[in-house]
């Protein structure tokens, strides 16, 4: 669906929706939620479509259970009376944001400095807030530009109708036109062009990828920490990775249904993790002398029992920046976020990405703090590797290890295992339905439509589960990912702001201090300082081994 790319004139507005007064066709929505599910209906088939899909978070999205509602223009959607709450709608963000990324925030605080890092996940969430916030911005300014178009439309029929006995068919075809909230590819594509909208997709291309091998690296390296060998049978991460491809291959060749069960169930837990391997770090501190990766002496009086840390080291600022930037990335996600608050609450989505942005901010300086501080070199590339053989400060052997402390150690170390098992085949059926969508027609002709979709769904997940035999750091993936994620998160919504606010400079009810242009240009001045940064880093450690 592509929106009017006509110059529009400049008549402000005072709001950014448009006015109740003008009644557009209620048309329904191709795509209506920003996750990696939203190509599912309930029968179970999708379409896929790289104008219409492509994300980057798969288990994000409990909202989606709202998607009928949300495809009804705002006017519609308030009569409903289905919209979710500011409060529900922040729960969901968090949940959103929060993956695969967390488990190696650790790391990259270790890598960078606990002074470093600390600074650049601050930097990282201020700048994720402002391009979310001008994403917001350039949606709104997409309706109002097809408010003045629509309106044009029918004064121009108004004025062929008296000419004419032909009724207009202008109206209808606008309506054809009319999207509540576009997607942020449709947004690149309206106000960026081709190339930009291209650029995008690529970007999220990349993206998807990324958090394939990040998720067979995860079930890969758990597995091996669970069972190394059996009998006299040495395993490797090529049996790991056969495993898991046994279990994700055939349900990334099939139809899925939505698993809005599965992932809230898999959201309660993940929140449930993140706390035990925070306070448990903490709690090691002071109590736990066996897992600390500090030298100790052999006094009993030692504690805390804290890792030799440096406060700032610039060769860690490639992984700290592209881990950061992974783990904040929902960007493309904001339009399907905000569509089922309502009009009424459209004004609060700056305190509601704002308040989960905050959040999440916290939870990771937390846990990238307490663990780089307590585990130091032990830190493994996952962090919720460390919580294998962890003993709790109870006893040196993990034999005398009481269960319940076991019991908690083995949901921080199986539960990303187990959560990649119902999110990689969504990624995956949604990246092949992706690739069949650009395959040329004439090779679909015939009945072989079907085909083509299986090969590229199995074409999307058999490279990932390749590459996790060989490649295990997590850290690699993520800095590669977040390279990626520059241009979805800094680049893509800076362009869209200036270009948008070239041709509809009206503020509207997502508009605030950071609106302004200045700014804008900071963000692509810095991103691409630190891309470049990124780049020769990253290359230096690829080339390194």
């Amino acid at each position: 669906m592509t929106l009017h790319s006509t110059p529009i004139g400049r008549k402000p507005l005072s709001a950014a929706f448009p006015p109740t007064s003008v009644s557009l066709p209620v048309l329904p929505r191709s795509t209506v939620a920003m996750d990696w599910s939203a190509v599912y209906e309930n029968s179970g088939e999708e379409q896929g479509n790289w104008e219409d899909h492509g994300e980057t978070r798969s288990s994000r999205n409990a909202h989606r259970l709202l998607h009928r509602q949300t495809s009804l223009p705002l006017a519609k959607q308030q009569a409903a009376g289905a919209q979710y709450s500011p409060y529900v709608a922040y729960a969901f963000t968090v949940n959103y944001i929060l993956g695969v990324g967390s488990l190696g925030i650790p790391y990259a605080f270790y890598r960078a400095g606990l002074a470093m890092g600390n600074a650049m996940i601050v930097l990282v969430t201020l700048l994720s807030y402002m391009t979310v916030m001008w994403v917001c911005e350039a949606v709104a300014r997409a309706r109002e530009a097809f408010v003045l178009s629509f309106l044009l439309d029918e004064t121009s029929a108004l004025k062929s109708f008296s000419y004419s006995s032909t009724p207009s068919t202008r109206r209808s075809s606008a309506g054809l036109e009319y999207d509540d909230f576009p997607e942020v590819t449709q947004l690149c594509e309206r106000f960026l062009g081709p190339l930009g909208s291209k650029m995008y997709q690529l970007s999220l291309l990349g993206l998807m990828y990324g958090g394939l091998v990040g998720y067979s690296q995860v079930f890969v390296n758990t597995f091996l920490t669970q069972l190394d060998h059996i009998g006299d049978w040495e395993l490797t991460s090529v049996h790991a990775a056969v495993v898991f491809a046994c279990i994700v291959l055939p349900l990334s060749c099939s139809d899925l249904t939505e698993q809005i069960y599965v992932q809230l169930t898999m959201s309660v837990v993940r929140f449930a993790a993140l706390l035990i391997m925070i306070f448990s770090a903490a709690y090691a501190v002071y109590a736990d002398p066996f897992d600390s990766g500090a030298v100790l002496q052999p006094s009993p009086e030692s504690a805390p029992y804290l890792s030799d840390y440096s406060l700032v080291d610039l060769s860690g600022f490639g992984v700290m920046f592209s881990t950061g930037v992974f783990s904040q990335l929902f960007q493309h996600s904001v339009p399907g976020l905000l569509a089922p608050l309502g009009a009424k609450n459209q004004e609060k989505a700056a305190t509601i990405f704002g308040s989960t942005l905050l959040t999440t901010m916290v939870f990771y300086i937390a846990l990238g703090s307490v663990c780089s501080l307590y585990f130091g070199p032990k830190l493994a590339t996952s962090v919720n590797l460390n919580w294998a053989e962890f003993t709790w400060g109870i006893n040196e052997s993990m034999t005398l290890v009481p269960l319940w402390a076991k019991l908690l150690s083995m949901i921080v170390v199986v539960f990303p295992a187990l959560d990649t098992l119902s999110v990689f085949p969504l990624i995956s059926v949604t990246l092949g339905d992706n690739m069949a969508a650009v395959v040329p027609k004439r090779w679909t002709r015939g009945g072989r439509r079907s085909s083509w979709k299986l090969i590229c769904r199995f074409g999307a997940a058999l490279p990932p589960l390749l590459i996790s035999m060989f490649v295990s750091d997590l850290s690699v993936t993520l800095q590669i990912s977040g390279l990626m994620g520059i241009y979805v998160a800094f680049f893509a919504p800076a362009l869209l702001q200036l270009q948008a606010r070239r041709e509809i400079p009206s503020s509207n009810a997502y508009s605030g201090k950071f609106s302004g242009t200045v700014y804008v240009y900071g963000v692509l001045v810095f991103g691409m300082l630190a891309l470049l940064v990124l780049l020769y880093q990253l290359v230096r450690q690829i080339a390194s081994g």
